[in-house]
């Protein structure tokens, strides 16, 4: 029994290390992607009631902001924790990330992703299973929320990359 939990310890440990590369590895690439972008088109909003590429951006600080929150607390408070949703799109207006700077934005979420790769990498291997409640009695353990995480943020790069222009022009989009 012991060999079969110690490889699914190691498991868990390898699992957490990929999503921290991951994580690290987006810190990067999203803020070069994004810089082609000018402010108007980082700015232009898809159709009415739809995020603009900043907004999108914005969004990922919110969750960024959530989720920093939820790896932090999963550590030190009575588990199961409560997975608790927000108001996203209340976020994002009350944020007011459409006017700001999208450079402003993407350093935001750039600093807010530091600290979870840096968070995720100090949790001892042991705390990985702890686990959060969703609101329909699932349940969840911090490294399968740390990937989700991950899901969620490739998510929504590509709905950034079908805003962004070909060849340079605002007018000419991927599909």
């Amino acid at each position: 029994m012991g060999k079969v939990f110690e490889k699914n310890v190691l498991k868990g440990e390898m699992n957490m290390e990929t999503t921290i590369v991951q994580l690290n590895e987006w810190v990067v690439k999203l803020p070069k992607k994004l810089e082609v972008l000018s402010e108007a088109a980082a700015s232009n909003r898809p159709v009415p009631k739809k995020w603009s590429p900043k907004e999108i951006v914005g969004h990922l600080c919110d969750s960024a902001i959530h989720n920093l929150q939820r790896f932090i607390n999963v550590q030190h408070e009575k588990t199961p924790l409560a997975l608790l949703p927000y108001k996203q799109d209340e976020w994002v207006e009350l944020q007011h990330y459409q006017d700001t700077s999208m450079e402003e934005v993407v350093a935001l979420w750039s600093s807010l992703n530091k600290q979870i790769a840096s968070v995720l990498l100090h949790i001892p291997i042991e705390k990985h299973m702890y686990q959060f409640e969703l609101g329909d009695g699932k349940f969840v353990s911090l490294q399968w929320l740390a990937k989700d995480y991950i899901a969620h943020l490739e998510h929504h790069i590509k709905q950034i990359d079908a805003q962004m222009p070909l060849g340079g022009k605002e007018d000419e989009k991927r599909t």
